[in-house]
């Protein structure tokens, strides 16, 4: 039988719940990191709200939560 891949939510959907709940999985760093380097898939708009995510983590606004 195939697998099929865990479903991950669009770009924009994670990083507003992200700014939302101040607080981040190691996963969701990981996508929105590989979706920043690709940047083939991102819109401009998507790139903006991943630079306030990755300021807020440096500022410690938002914190990396492990489940």
């Amino acid at each position: 039988m195939a697998q099929s891949k865990p479903q991950i939510p669009p770009i924009d959907r994670m990083t507003e719940a992200i700014l939302e709940s101040n607080r981040i999985t190691p996963q969701e760093h990981l996508q929105i990191t590989r979706a920043m380097l690709d940047g083939k898939s991102i819109t401009d708009e998507d790139r903006r709200q991943i630079n306030r995510i990755f300021e807020a983590l440096q500022y410690g606004k938002i914190k990396v939560v492990y489940e």
